[in-house]
């Protein structure tokens, strides 16, 4: 009880706007209590930028058929770090993953598309390397909040980024988006450095390349969110839907842009049930593929 307690007054310290703080003590408090392997700094590629942790249940429960989430964070496009999101891939470990969270160049030295081409680096690495730490590449599933949600969709839609790597979206077995722009024109002034000229906005908008070779999704999204309109999240699942697949989008009535991402927390979860629908989606996804492959053995 003094756990939860503990972790509840941080949560609320964060949400005050006291994020990095916030976050940094959070996570203290977590990883007190956690028993996870970590292996940090891993080069994806050449640039000094691209570096991933990877978090794995206790090296005695190792195997290399886990599920694999790849969790891109959030920030604007202009900050965040991967070590400041321990509690994601706490969260998720506790429920058997092997978890990825990479880094990405951010805004002012990074435009569009340079985070999307990180991320797809980060995911054709994860291919290639995450059975030496437990997980299993046929199973990788990507999620994202905000910005990161924005990576993260972009990625499993427009197969221009992956096919680089000879990969496609399809490799990504399922993703999940927690309240992503997915489908904006920015007007802020930075953000129209980031992405424009407005010539060039139809090129981050991630509905413009739904075509039907995009892995199931699922959108969630808070009703009180007042920095991402819901709008973004029922434009994105109406056109994958309009085309046959079958992904689903779920509006939490008391969740804000924030408390979405913090409700990953097992005991934050009054008001929402995000991390158990995330993971009966996730598993559900791996469920449907080995019946399939049982169905089409000889």
């Amino acid at each position: 009880m003094k756990k939860v307690n503990l972790i509840a007054t941080l949560s609320a310290f964060l949400l005050s706007g006291c994020s990095s703080t916030g976050l940094f003590l959070l996570n203290s408090s977590l990883k007190i209590a956690s028993d996870h392997s970590v292996t940090k700094n891993l080069q994806f590629g050449d640039q000094p930028w691209q570096k991933l942790d990877i978090y794995s249940p206790h090296a005695q429960t190792k195997s290399n058929d886990k599920p694999v989430l790849i969790f891109f964070y959030g920030g604007s496009w202009d900050s965040g770090r991967k070590e400041m999101y321990y509690f994601i891939a706490d969260a998720f470990v506790r429920r058997g993953y092997v978890v990825v969270i990479p880094d990405y160049l951010k805004y002012p030295e990074a435009r569009f598309p340079v985070f999307i081409e990180d991320g797809a680096a980060a995911i054709a690495w994860t291919k290639q390397n995450i059975k030496q730490h437990g997980g299993n590449s046929d199973h990788i599933f990507v999620a994202g909040h905000s910005a990161g949600a924005h990576l993260g969709g972009m990625l499993a839609t427009d197969s221009q980024y992956l096919e680089k790597h000879g990969l496609t979206p399809l490799d990504i077995k399922g993703f999940s988006g927690l309240a992503g722009p997915y489908n904006f024109t920015p007007t802020r002034p930075s953000l129209v450095e980031i992405f424009g000229p407005e010539e060039n906005y139809p090129r981050m908008q991630t509905m413009n390349f739904v075509d039907g070779d995009e892995p199931q999704m699922l959108l969630l999204h808070g009703e009180k969110d007042d920095i991402v309109g819901v709008k973004n999240q029922e434009i994105l699942v109406e056109k994958l839907n309009a085309i046959g697949n079958s992904s689903k989008a779920i509006l939490y009535p008391k969740l804000t842009h924030i408390s979405i991402l913090l409700s990953i927390i097992p005991w934050l979860q009054r008001d929402s049930s995000t991390l158990e629908d995330m993971d009966q989606f996730f598993k559900g996804l791996i469920t449907k593929d080995l019946a399939r492959l049982q169905n089409d053995a000889p």
